[in-house]
Order: structure tokens, then C-alpha cells, then sequence
């Protein structure tokens, strides 16, 4: 004969049990392809965008660290009453004539050559910037800032100029960085005639 206390230990043990079995409870097969189609659509509507996300976000980054570069290039001339150089470089160590999207160097250009040597050193290094094209007509194998911070190019030898910064979705996508009378860099959707910047 069962005691109340066992009535009680049997009676807590069955509902044990029965909380036990309700929490073993999974999805069914429907319920499962239905949580994946919802998925599925989700990830058609948003990858898309993640993409174009991204892309622009590269591109942003590339146009400010050119800024920061130029920026910084400009400071150290005035500050040092000397000229620097920004080049392109690819190895991180001299000017040698790669693209502008393959890395850059800042270095105080003592001898006004537009080259790295002697006893110049390399004040700032930049790595390439990946998928990214950056193209300059007046700017094109370096742009020196002269101790009143005006930017001087290689090429024409004036004091203003642009780069356009783009990628594989052309001129609507790209951006320019524009440097202007005072040698002042500054990045917009347009160039300095109000259109889209030219690409590749």
C-alpha cells in the first residue's frame, strides 16, 4: 500500500515526465522548409545590397586614406619648410612609376628631384587598396607640396589637379579627390567641373 508520501514522489515524477516529453518537441518537416524558404528570400533581397554596401565602403576608405595622405604631405611642408613628395609606390620604399591604387610614400624631398634618395626618408607608407582604380591626368607619377602648402604637379606644373578613385560600376559609383589653388585636398561625387569623374 502506498504511503502519501509515495503518492507524492510518484505524482511529482509523472509530471516530470510529461514537462520532459513537451520540451523534446522539435520542428516538423513543414515547419523546417518553411523557415528556409523565408531565409532563402531574405538573402536573394539583401545580398545585392550587402554588395553594393561594401563596394562603396571600399571605395570611401580609398578616397580618405588618399586624403589623409595628401593631408598629412601638406602639414609636413609647411611645418618643416620643406618639399614633400607623394608618389606611388609598390614597394613601400621608393617612387618606382606603379599605379596610384598600388600603394603610395610621403617623404621630405630635400633635393626637389621628385625621387627618393640620398638621405630622404620615407615619412608615410600606404599598401595597395585591392579593387579600386585611381587615375589622375594632371597628378601622374607623383604631386609635391611646397612649403606654402601649395600642391605642385609633375606634369603641367600647376597647383590644382584631381584623381578620380573607381570600380567595375563606372563613373555614376566613382569619387574625386580634388586638389585646389591652395593645395587643399578635398573628395566629392564630382569633378571640379561638376561632372561625374572619368574612369577607366
Amino acid at each position: 500500500m502506498l504511503t502519501l508520501a509515495n503518492k507524492q514522489l510518484l505524482a511529482e515524477g509523472n509530471r516530470t515526465l510529461n514537462i520532459n516529453a513537451n520540451r523534446q518537441r522539435g520542428f516538423s518537416l513543414a515547419e523546417l522548409l518553411a523557415t528556409m524558404g523565408i531565409a532563402a528570400l531574405l538573402l536573394s533581397v539583401g545580398l545585392p545590397g550587402l554588395a553594393s554596401f561594401a563596394k562603396n565602403a571600399r571605395q570611401v576608405s580609398v578616397a580618405n586614406e588618399m586624403l589623409g595622405d595628401f593631408h598629412y604631405a601638406r602639414d609636413l611642408a609647411i611645418t618643416n619648410n620643406a618639399r614633400v613628395t607623394v608618389c606611388p609606390s609598390s614597394d613601400g620604399a621608393t617612387c618606382d612609376g606603379a599605379g596610384w591604387e598600388d600603394g603610395r610614400i610621403v617623404f621630405i624631398d630635400t633635393d626637389g628631384n621628385l625621387t627618393l634618395n640620398g638621405a630622404e626618408t620615407v615619412q608615410r607608407v600606404t599598401g595597395n587598396i585591392g579593387d579600386v582604380d585611381v587615375t589622375t591626368a594632371e597628378f601622374g607619377a607623383s604631386i609635391t607640396y611646397r612649403p606654402n602648402g601649395r600642391a605642385m604637379a609633375n606634369i603641367v606644373r600647376n597647383n590644382t589637379g584631381e584623381f578620380s578613385v573607381c570600380d567595375d560600376r563606372g563613373p555614376s559609383h566613382a569619387r574625386a579627390l580634388i586638389v585646389d589653388m591652395s593645395g587643399r585636398p578635398r573628395v566629392s561625387h564630382e569633378d571640379s567641373s561638376g561632372l561625374p569623374p572619368t574612369c577607366p
